[in-house]
């Protein structure tokens, strides 16, 4: 049985992330790819941004990356509207752009679990994870590769 999870969620069936979030339930990283040029994107959209092509089709990445960048939000602020909600365990939170390498080096942000803010670093490699938080939802995370 799963504890409540009461931080706010993406929204599920977002217009153009249906695919990547059924995949992450799936423990599958699925990185949208252009049909017309063959370029990944991140996030999912409608278009593709360099040939314009509206056709795409979702690929498997295996999820080993880079952290390109990242930064660490070390406690609860109170005074943020949008996260009064929030609990106030779980922080440090440590938030990571990681570079895909085999998705054509697209970047992704999330956090970085089983790791320590001051042991994060550019460059190093991460291995994306998946947390089941509810029935129908599983976020992707990054852990230290």
């Amino acid at each position: 049985m799963m504890t409540e999870y009461k931080k706010p969620l993406p929204r599920l069936y977002a217009r153009y992330a249906k695919e990547f979030y059924e995949g992450c339930k799936r423990h599958e990283l699925l990185i949208q790819k252009c049909k017309g040029c063959g370029k990944y994107r991140f996030p999912p959209q409608l278009g593709c941004p360099w040939c314009g092509s509206t056709e795409s089709e979702w690929a498997k990445a295996s999820g080993n990356g880079k952290v390109f960048s990242f930064t660490v939000i070390p406690h609860f602020e109170a005074r943020a509207v949008p996260m009064a909600s929030w609990p106030e365990d779980g922080y440090p939170i440590n938030v990571v752009i990681v570079e895909l390498p085999d998705a054509g080096g697209v970047h992704i942000a999330s956090s970085m679990i089983d790791c320590k803010p001051e042991d994060i670093k550019v460059g190093m490699s991460v291995k994306a994870v998946f947390e089941d938080i509810t029935e129908q939802m599983s976020l992707l995370k990054f852990r230290p590769a």
